[in-house]
């Protein structure tokens, strides 16, 4: 179901199978500390759509790592590509994706500073017709099951960049990849530089407290931690997917959004 793997006729029957629906897993070339690959982000997205795709068939679009990410520009390795280029991509991605006949667009996000980005863009595809909707998917594991990670991992100190979630499921990915031998301390460190604003938020909050691009003791990872997280993210995703390929209701209700433009 991976569409850059599928021949134009294989493209066709793997659409049918899946009922138009696409999944585009959203990531970002960014630093993960020291010990983790720069495409940390698109590598465990990826992931996640191919388990999915095993119990709900849906059609996998490429690699996708135009996100947002200005806040890593000073680190090296880095792919920040500007805003106004990023939602632009973004839309001529979903449309191509459309005209390919597919009228369910799943957004499935694997990077932490993608989320109000996306949530923007979906809100502005309302902004002219579509004949199809875009759906956002996140990769979060549901309250009910954390005890679950906790348990694994032996520590509920995830580490919200490059720490013990992150770090786990690149090592059940690509363990050759996961450098542990090269882990910063500097990088442990909250610096907290701009507490006294604390309920505000500014562009350079996340630089002012991980000006190294790393947050999070990733000394409990491990490949069991990170394959029951896989598991526990893929379940909950893949009965979103299942509730989106059965939906009959969003399409309709933008279709009658739509024709009311012309009565106004």
């Amino acid at each position: 179901m991976l569409w850059e793997e599928l021949t134009a006729k294989d493209f066709v029957l793997a659409r049918e199978k899946a009922r138009g629906t696409c999944i585009l897993p959203m990531g970002v070339i960014e630093k993960h500390g020291t010990h983790l690959p720069l495409g940390t982000d698109v590598m465990t997205a990826r992931k996640v759509a191919m388990d999915v795709a095993r119990i709900e068939p849906v059609v996998i679009f490429p690699y996708y790592f135009v996100g947002q990410i200005n806040e890593a520009k000073h680190v090296p390795g880095a792919i920040a590509i500007s805003p106004r280029l990023m939602y632009e991509m973004l839309d001529e991605v979903c449309r191509e994706i459309a005209r390919n006949g597919f009228k369910k667009i799943i957004l499935l996000n694997s990077h932490g500073g993608n989320p109000q980005f996306i949530q923007f863009f979906i809100q502005s595809t309302l902004h002219s017709k579509k004949d199809y909707v875009v759906y956002n998917v996140p990769m979060g594991i549901p309250e009910d099951r954390k005890h679950e990670v906790t348990e694994v991992l032996g520590t509920d100190d995830w580490g919200s960049h490059a720490g013990n979630v992150e770090t786990s499921m690149v090592m059940a990915v690509r363990p050759d990849l996961v450098k542990m031998d090269q882990i910063e301390q500097e990088g442990l460190k909250d610096y907290g530089r701009l507490k006294h604003l604390k309920g505000a938020f500014t562009a350079i909050g996340w630089y002012a407290d991980h000006p190294t691009h790393f947050a999070g003791d990733p000394s409990h990872a491990s490949i069991k931690a990170g394959e029951k997280i896989y598991e526990v993210i893929v379940q909950n995703v893949a009965r979103l997917v299942k509730a989106i390929k059965e939906d009959n209701e969003a399409l309709k209700l933008q279709e009658e959004f739509f024709s009311k433009w012309d009565k106004i």
